[in-house]
């Protein structure tokens, strides 16, 4: 679905925020902003000098993602991530890197949403 929604530079495709949420809204899946969620949440970090855009689907699922300048800074933001939680016992999530875009889903305590699979 992102790949439709694209627009492709000399080198590589790049995705917008916009054409992210607008893949959920095609699907039916309202994106609400999250409240009470912990500042020490490592899908709320600061990755590779971007900060996540954060959004609650289905009442209770995360998804959190990072729009980088291209595809290499988006690599960068992943390993960053993957060195900061190697220790850490995280919750049921999915993660994906698309073009330059790193998106998690969060989907502890209930069964994951097969429409997100479908965006992707």
């Amino acid at each position: 679905m992102f790949v439709e929604l694209t627009r492709k530079t000399k080198d590589e495709i790049l995705i917008k925020s916009e054409q992210i949420k607008e893949s959920f809204e095609t699907y039916d899946i309202l994106l609400s902003k999250p409240n009470g969620l912990s500042t020490e949440n490592v899908f709320l970090r600061t990755l590779n000098g971007v900060k996540p855009e954060t959004y609650t689907i289905n009442k209770n699922q995360l998804i959190s993602f990072y729009v980088y300048s291209s595809s290499h800074e988006t690599e960068k933001g992943l390993n960053e991530f993957e060195d900061k939680t190697t220790t850490v016992n995280l919750v049921p999530h999915s993660k994906y890197q698309i073009a330059n875009v790193l998106l998690f889903y969060v989907h502890e305590g209930s069964p994951k949403d097969e429409r997100v699979e479908k965006i992707i």
